[in-house]
């Protein structure tokens, strides 16, 4: 696992070493990074994989957890707050009171919800993704007079990699010799 695991990553210095600890959707122009893997790994039944696509301005991730069944990682915003959004993925969600808009990542049903707005002060919500042998929520938690704007930030931050994309990536980077999923495990 570890010759994978440095072979994903491309771990070398500076900002190389915080792009690897970070859930990207690419690095280097491909998508495999060890932190991927291990997400991948978490929940694998999960046919689609939360990553961030592309920070905006302002916007810093922290507080990556990857264990059995549950990835969770925060972003920070210099303009909302700390953990203004906590993204979650488990195989199972609990939708609170949602309704269904369109998704904008193929393969997905996506619910967003409304928990309490303070004019001028706070927003509260969850967006949910659906998919195949999982779920991604995204706690949505503004401190601000704005919520439209950071909305639609974190939709253009945060994506997913494809299982089967990941699992074609780390077979060409180690040529076949390292499988995604391990004999035994559920593949999606």
């Amino acid at each position: 696992m570890w010759l994978l695991l440095a072979g994903c990553a491309g771990i070398r210095t500076g900002s190389s070493f915080t792009e690897a600890r970070e859930p990207s959707c690419r690095y280097q122009g491909r998508e495999g990074t060890a932190l991927m893997v291990l997400i991948a790994q978490a929940v694998p039944t999960a046919s689609q994989l939360p990553c961030v696509e592309l920070k905006p301005a302002g916007w810093t991730v922290r507080d990556v957890f990857v264990r059995n069944g549950r990835v969770r990682f925060t972003l920070d915003s210099d303009r909302v707050g700390q953990a203004a959004v906590q993204v979650v993925l488990q195989q199972f969600c609990s939708l609170g009171q949602v309704t269904r808009v369109p998704s904008d990542h193929p393969g997905t049903r996506r619910y967003q919800e409304v928990i309490s707005i303070e004019p001028g002060k706070r927003y509260r919500g969850a967006v949910y993704y659906l998919f195949p042998g999982g779920c991604v929520t995204y706690r949505l938690d503004f401190r601000s007079d704005e919520q439209a704007r950071p909305l639609g930030e974190v939709t253009l931050a945060l994506g997913f990699v494809a299982r089967d994309t990941l699992r074609e990536s780390i077979s060409q980077i180690t040529d076949g010799k390292v499988p995604l999923d391990p004999p035994g495990e559920p593949a999606q």
